[in-house]
């Protein structure tokens, strides 16, 4: 499944995209994250990515990163999810 995140990542967007995210794991044995349309980044919002991508790997339900911009490759680097989101590959 294909999936678009907004082109904020922040506090105040945290509520409605965690639903949003919720409902992409659902019945879902693939899911591709498009980063392109993000502009704007915080700590909760990418916590709140993380807390997707974790979801999906412990459902082992595969998921990946397309086309991050720069903020959420800088966003996550600083915070230490790099990893999570597999931007070192």
């Amino acid at each position: 499944m294909d999936c678009l995140l907004p082109e904020s990542l922040d506090i105040s967007t945290v509520l409605d995209t965690t639903i949003e995210y919720r409902n992409w794991l659902v019945q879902q044995t693939s899911l591709h994250i498009d980063g392109s349309h993000v502009h704007r980044v915080d700590a909760a919002g990418l916590q709140a990515l993380a807390a997707l991508f974790l979801s999906a790997k412990n459902n082992q339900i595969n998921i990946q990163l397309m086309n991050p911009t720069q903020p959420v490759i800088d966003g996550a680097t600083i915070l230490g999810l790099a990893e999570t989101f597999d931007l070192n590959s």
